[in-house]
C-alpha cells in the first residue's frame, strides 16, 4: 500500500544494498551476506525485481536462532532482479510461511490457530508476532493428570508522534496540526482522514480557555470540524478520579469514534495528565492528543507516556501507560505565563542536562536567567539557543522513556529531581510554602547535586556549578518543608516504590548513573551539608537532623 518508500540497508562488510519496500511483510526474513548477525530481520513486498543483492548459488540454510528466534538464512548467488518472476515469487512465498520457532499462531479461514509441529498451514495464513504455548500445569495431581497451563505471549507497541509547530503556527487555520498532525504526511491513515469530515472533543484548562479559548473555537470553525469544547478547572488540587470521569463522561455524550476522533487536551500537566487517564479507561483505550500549553508540559508530560491522577494523599497514584497518539508543541503559549512558571519548566530541562547532556547544561548555565524572563524568545534571527534548549531537552527525554516505556526498568536517569521531590511537593500543597511541580524537583536535584559531592562522584568545583546553573535558571535550591522528617520518610517511600534506592547521581557534568546501598550517615551528612549550602541567609538546624535508621530501608 504505501508504494515508493524503498529503505536502503547497508552491511557493514559487504558492497551490497538491499532494498526493500514498506508494504507487505515477509516474516523473519534474514538475507545473509557471509556472517551470521544479529541484525534485526528486514521486510519485503511481494513483488518481483525489488531486491538487489550483489552476493553468492541460491540455497537455503538450516534455520539459526538469531534475535531470540530462528529465521530463514538466505544466500544469492546472483543478482535477484535476473530471477523469472515465477522463481522470484516461489522464493517469496516460501520465506513468507515460514514458522518462526517462537511464534505458533496463524489466521486462516479468518480464525487464529495454535500451530503445532507438523500442522499444515496454508500458504496464504498470516502469522502473528505473538504465540501461547501449552505445558502441563504444575499444579497436576492425581485427581486430574490432564491439568493444562497456557503462557501467552503478547507484543504490544505504542507509536506516538511529537512534533513541533513553528512559534505560533499552531492556531493559525491555514495549519492543519490540529486536525491532521497525529498522522505521518504521506500514509494512508492520513489521506482516508482527509476525504472524510472530523469532529473533536476539545478539553481545556479553564485558565488556558480564557486566554486562548476563542482563537481554539475559529480554528475548528474555520476548518469545518464538528467540535464540541469541554471547559474544566485543571489544577493539583483538583486532580482526582472524579475530574478524570467528568471527562469520560463526555466522551460518551460526545459519541466518540475510538479510532478516528482522537480527544484533543489543551493545558498544562495536569490536564494533559486526567485527558489520557480518561482516554485510556473510556472503551479501554481511545486515541488523544496532547497540546501542552506551559514550559513544563512541553518538555514533561507531553513526551511520555504516564497518565494519572493524585489519589490518597499521593501524586499520580492511579494512572496508566497509554501515550498519546502525537503530542503537538508551540512554544507560543509560553508567551502568557508568568516567569516563575516558565522558570518551573526549565527545572525539568535542567534534570536531563544534568543527568545526560553536557551541551544542554552549557546553554542553561549560559541562557538560563533570560530563557525564563524572555519566555524562550528568540533575541534575534540568529539566536538559535532557545530552540536548542527545547530540542535537546525533549530528545534527551526520549532517549530515555522510549525503550522503557512502561517502567519494566526501575534505574530510571528520569527520575533525577523525583526521589525526594514528590513528597516535597505534596507536603507542601496548600501552605505559605506551596512549590509548583519543577520547584520541588529542583530542591531535589540540589539535594542529590550535594550528595553526589558528598559520595566523590563529582568534585566540588562540580557540585557548585551545578547549584549555580540552578539558581541563574531561577529555581529554589531549598524549602522549609523538606524536614529531616519529611526527608527520611520520602527516601523510605522511594525505597519502597522503587524496589531500593536506585538514585540517578551525577558524576560529572552531563554525566551519571544510578546508585545503590548509599549509608545513613552519607545520606545526613548530605542533607546537613544542603541545608548548609543552600538555606538562603540562615545556618542549618542541627538539632533538627535526627538519625531514623530504620525509616532508611536499603
Amino acid at each position: 500500500p504505501s508504494l515508493g518508500f524503498l529503505q536502503p540497508v547497508h552491511s557493514e562488510s559487504h558492497d551490497a544494498t538491499v532494498r526493500s519496500l514498506r508494504g507487505h511483510r515477509v516474516e523473519t526474513l534474514r538475507v545473509d551476506l557471509g556472517q551470521a548477525t544479529t541484525e534485526p530481520s528486514i521486510s519485503l513486498a511481494a513483488a518481483a525485481g525489488l531486491l538487489a543483492v550483489s552476493a553468492a548459488a541460491l540455497c537455503v540454510r538450516n534455520a539459526r536462532p538469531l534475535s531470540k528466534q530462528l529465521c530463514r538464512v538466505v544466500r544469492l548467488q546472483q543478482p535477484m532482479d535476473k530471477f523469472s518472476q515465477n522463481e522470484t515469487s516461489e522464493l517469496l512465498g516460501m520465506l513468507k510461511t515460514r514458522r518462526p520457532e517462537c511464534r505458533n499462531l496463524a489466521q486462516y479461514d479468518d480464525t487464529w490457530h495454535i500451530v503445532k509441529e507438523n500442522d499444515s498451514v496454508p500458504p496464504s495464513a498470516k502469522w502473528s508476532d505473538c504465540s501461547v504455548e501449552p505445558s502441563m500445569s504444575e499444579y497436576a495431581n492425581h485427581a486430574d493428570l490432564g491439568a493444562r497451563a497456557w503462557m501467552s505471549h503478547s507484543v504490544i507497541s505504542f507509536d506516538y508522534r511529537v512534533v513541533e509547530v513553528p512559534r505560533g503556527n499552531l492556531l493559525d487555520p491555514s495549519c492543519d496540526a490540529m486536525i491532521l498532525g497525529h498522522l505521518p504526511r504521506g500514509s494512508e491513515e492520513r489521506w482516508l482522514a482527509e476525504q472524510r469530515p472530523q469532529r473533536r472533543l476539545i478539553v481545556i484548562d479553564e485558565t488556558v480557555h480564557k486566554l486562548y479559548g476563542d482563537r481554539v473555537r475559529a480554528y475548528f470553525e474555520s476548518r469545518k470540524v464538528q467540535h464540541e469544547i469541554l471547559v474544566l478547572p485543571m489544577v493539583e488540587e483538583n486532580k482526582s478520579m472524579e475530574l478524570t470521569l467528568e471527562v469520560a463522561k463526555k466522551m460518551k455524550e460526545f459519541n466518540i469514534d475510538r479510532r478516528t476522533e482522537p480527544v484533543i487536551a489543551i493545558g498544562g500537566g495536569v490536564c494533559l495528565d486526567v485527558v489520557g487517564l480518561a482516554s485510556a479507561l473510556f472503551r479501554r483505550r481511545t486515541p488523544y492528543i496532547r497540546v501542552p500549553t506551559t514550559a513544563l508540559s512541553y518538555v514533561d508530560a507531553s513526551v511520555g507516556a504516564k497518565n494519572g491522577c493524585n489519589f490518597g494523599g499521593s501524586k499520580n497514584r492511579l494512572g496508566t501507560y497509554v501515550p498519546p497518539c502525537a503530542a503537538l508543541l508551540d512554544c507560543e503559549f509560553f508567551a502568557t505565563q508568568e516567569s516563575r512558571d516558565v522558570a518551573n519548566g526549565i527545572a525539568e530541562m535542567a534534570k536531563m542536562a544534568i543527568m545526560k547532556s553536557e551541551e544542554l547544561f552549557c546553554l542553561l548555565e549560559e541562557h538560563g536567567p533570560r530563557l525564563a524572563n524572555d519566555k524562550f524568545m528568540a533575541n534575534s534571527d540568529v539566536d538559535g539557543a532557545p530552540s536548542r534548549v527545547l530540542r535537546l531537552s525533549i530528545e534527551s527525554m526520549l532517549e530515555e522513556l522510549a525503550p522503557n516505556l512502561w517502567e519494566h526498568s526501575l534505574e530510571r536517569l528520569v527520575d533525577f529531581g523525583h526521589c525526594v521531590g514528590q513528597d516535597l511537593e505534596m507536603a507542601a500543597l496548600g501552605t505559605e510554602h506551596e512549590l509548583m511541580h519543577g520547584e520541588s524537583v529542583a530542591c531535589d536535584m540540589a539535594y542529590m547535586t550535594v550528595l553526589a559531592q558528598q559520595l566523590s562522584l563529582t568534585t566540588v568545583e562540580e557540585r557548585d556549578r551545578t547549584l549555580n546553573m540552578l539558581r541563574g535558571c531561577q529555581v529554589p535550591v531549598w524549602s522549609p518543608v523538606m524536614t529531616y522528617e519529611l526527608f527520611v520518610e520520602a527516601v523510605a517511600n522511594r525505597v519502597k516504590n522503587s524496589m531500593g534506592q536506585n538514585f540517578p547521581l551525577a558524576v560529572g557534568i552531563g554525566k551519571a548513573r544510578i546508585v545503590n546501598d548509599i549509608s545513613d550517615e552519607d545520606l545526613k551528612q548530605a542533607f546537613m551539608c544542603w541545608q548548609e549550602l543552600c538555606t538562603p541567609n540562615a545556618k542549618p538546624n542541627h538539632s533538627e537532623v535526627r538519625v531514623h535508621a530504620a525509616a532508611l530501608i536499603h
